[in-house]
């Protein structure tokens, strides 16, 4: 019986511990503005769609984030896609992210999946990768995008909150 209950014991430390490590720190990212460089490349696009964006230009824009948003995907708000996003795990440097509602692809019969890294280079400095999967009308296209934001200011515009 002791030894039922010690094995019962540690397993119940275990899982403690398991889960006290699977526990989503905020990024250490400073809050205000900041901006934000977004560049994407694309397969599987129909020539019209691909015709378009051969000569696409990297994508600037400006994100307020806020304390809420370092728990999540900070950089999103401002960019055009409007994503619900949820974090993975994060140790507040390295955070694994995955999007779910997002309104990229929808006013093309598509739905989108987005799973993404951020990684924190210092308070004011960071970049992110995500891949990108559009389905539907019977085909199916792929992105690969890459950000690099920089922190501008403490405030953001009246505008933007």
């Amino acid at each position: 019986m002791r030894k039922a209950i010690t094995a019962g014991v540690i397993c119940v430390g275990a899982a403690v511990v398991l889960l006290a490590a699977d526990k989503v720190q905020p990024l250490n990212v400073k809050t205000g503005l900041w901006q934000m460089t977004q560049t994407i490349t694309w397969t599987g696009l129909p020539p019209q769609m691909a015709a378009m964006m051969k000569n696409a230009k990297p994508i600037n824009y400006k994100s307020c984030v806020k304390e809420k948003d370092l728990s999540s995907n900070p950089w999103a708000s401002g960019s055009e896609e409007k994503c619900t996003w949820t974090a993975l795990k994060s140790n507040g440097t390295d955070m694994d992210v995955q999007a779910t509602s997002c309104e990229m692809g929808k006013e093309w019969g598509m739905t989108s999946d987005v799973h993404g890294t951020i990684h924190v280079v210092d308070s004011e400095n960071g970049t992110g990768k995500f891949d990108i999967t559009m389905t539907g009308n019977g085909q199916t296209m792929k992105g690969h995008a890459t950000y690099i934001g920089k922190w501008v200011a403490a405030s953001c515009p009246t505008d933007m909150n």
